[in-house]
C-alpha cells in the first residue's frame, strides 16, 4: 500500500480494539431497552422525515426550508436529530421533545457527511467548499485538480468537530478538496476520511488533531466515497465509485483485496454479525450483499435511483434503503433480502439513521 504526502506513516494498533467493539455493543444494547424504534430520513427539499419502525409508516415531519439536509445523526439519548445542510451551509439541531429546531451551527459551503464519536459526546462534519460535483468520465487531470484547489483556497475544505452539550465547534481538521465518508478506529483515537478528488484516505490523530497518515488509493481505483470499519475492528472497506469496486484494508491500512461491485458503489456497511457486508451500487440500482470472509457476492436487491445510504433496523430484522431520485424508502427483510414495503412520497432522501442505533452506512459500528 503506497503512502502519500509528507506525513510519517502511523499505524493503527491493536490497543483499544476490544474496548471499541464493546462500546459499540453497549450503545446498541442500552438504546434497545424500552425505546420505540424510529428511523430518521434526511429529505433534501423538505427536511427530516420520521418513520415508526414497528408500523413502517411516517409519523412526523420536520420541515427545514431551503436547508437541503444530507448527513444525519441522532444523539445517544435520542433527544436530538442533527443534520448537515448543503443549502444553508450549517448544521441544524432538532429537539425531538420540543419538535422544532433549537440550534443552527454555521459550517461553511457544502457540509455533507456527519459522524458521531464513539462516546457520543461530539460529532464530525465534513464540508467541501471547492467541490464542483462529480467529474466527467475522463479522470480529472492534475491541472484541473490544481485549478479546483486554488478556487477553494479562500475557504479551505475541512472537518469540523462539534460538542454535543454546547453545540459549539471545538476543533477543525484541514482536509482535501472533496471530503466524503468518515470513520473512526475501534479505539476511537483516530479518524479516517475518504477524499474523492485526491483518491486517498487521510488519517487523523484525535488527541493531537494532526494528520498522521495518508493512504494512496490510486493503484486500486478512483473516487473513494464511503469508508467503514468491520465490527471486530480488523478491517476497513472503502468504496471507489468511478472504478466500481471496494478496497479491503487491514487494521493497519495495508491492502488486502479489491472486490468488484456494481456500478457506482457508495454507502457500505457490515451486518450486525459481521458475516456479510453490503454495498449500495447506486448506478447499478442494486444493494449488494457479500460474504465477509470469501468476499463473494451472495445476493442482490434491486433498488431505485440514487440509492446512496441504508441501515439495518435496531433489531436487525429489516434493511432500509434511501433512494433519492425515486423519492422513496425501501424496506427489505434482512434474512431473505426480499422487498417488504415501499414508503413513497419522501422527496429526494439522502441518508437514513435509526434510534436506537443500528448497523448502517451512516452509523454502527
Amino acid at each position: 500500500m503506497k503512502k502519500m504526502g509528507l506525513v510519517s506513516p502511523g499505524r493503527l494498533r491493536r490497543f483499544g480494539q476490544a474496548a471499541g467493539v464493546l462500546m459499540a455493543a453497549f450503545w446498541l444494547l442500552a438504546g434497545n431497552r424500552g425505546a420505540a424504534a424510529v428511523a430518521y430520513v434526511s429529505s433534501e427539499p423538505f427536511g427530516v422525515v420520521a418513520i415508526d419502525l414497528e408500523k413502517m409508516t411516517v409519523t412526523r415531519r420536520f420541515p427545514l426550508p431551503k436547508a437541503g439536509p444530507r448527513g444525519i445523526g441522532v444523539t445517544r439519548d435520542g433527544r436530538f436529530v442533527v443534520t448537515a445542510n448543503k443549502g444553508t451551509q450549517d448544521v441544524t439541531v432538532i429537539d425531538l421533545k420540543k419538535r422544532h429546531v433549537v440550534r443552527r451551527i454555521p459550517i461553511g459551503p457544502k457540509p455533507e457527511f456527519l459522524k458521531f464519536s464513539l462516546d457520543g459526546r461530539r460529532f464530525f462534519v465534513a464540508h467541501e467548499p471547492a467541490s464542483e460535483g462529480a467529474p466527467s468520465k475522463r479522470q480529472r487531470s492534475e491541472a484541473e485538480q490544481e485549478r479546483q484547489e486554488e478556487a477553494g483556497a479562500k475557504t479551505a475544505a475541512r472537518i469540523v468537530e462539534i460538542d454535543v452539550e454546547s453545540w459549539e465547534i471545538v476543533r477543525t481538521f484541514p482536509a482535501s478538496v472533496d471530503t466524503e465518508g468518515i470513520e473512526l478506529s475501534a479505539d476511537g483515537k483516530r479518524m479516517l476520511c475518504a477524499n474523492e478528488s485526491e483518491d486517498s484516505l487521510r488519517v487523523y490523530d484525535l488527541e493531537s488533531g494532526k494528520e498522521v497518515e495518508r493512504v494512496d488509493l490510486r493503484p486500486y481505483g478512483h473516487r473513494p466515497r464511503g469508508v467503514k470499519r468491520s465490527p471486530d475492528g480488523n478491517q476497513y472497506l472503502v468504496s471507489l465509485e468511478s472504478s466500481g469496486n471496494v478496497v479491503v484494508l487491514d487494521r493497519d491500512l495495508h491492502f488486502l483485496a479489491s472486490v468488484a461491485t456494481g456500478a457506482g458503489p457508495y454507502g457500505i456497511s457490515f451486518d450486525p454479525q459481521g458475516a456479510h457486508f453490503l454495498v449500495a451500487a447506486s448506478r447499478a440500482k442494486k444493494l449488494q450483499v457479500f460474504d465477509a470472509k470469501t468476499r463473494k457476492l451472495v445476493r442482490e436487491m434491486p433498488v431505485g435511483d440514487r440509492c446512496w445510504h441504508f441501515t439495518y433496523t435496531p433489531d436487525g430484522g429489516k434493511i432500509l434503503a434511501a433512494c433519492g431520485r425515486s423519492n422513496e424508502l425501501l424496506v427489505f427483510d434482512a434474512e431473505s433480502y426480499r422487498l417488504r414495503k415501499v414508503l413513497g412520497g419522501i422527496p429526494l432522501p439522502w441518508g437514513v439513521f435509526t434510534y436506537p442505533r443500528a448497523y448502517g452506512s451512516l452509523d454502527l459500528p
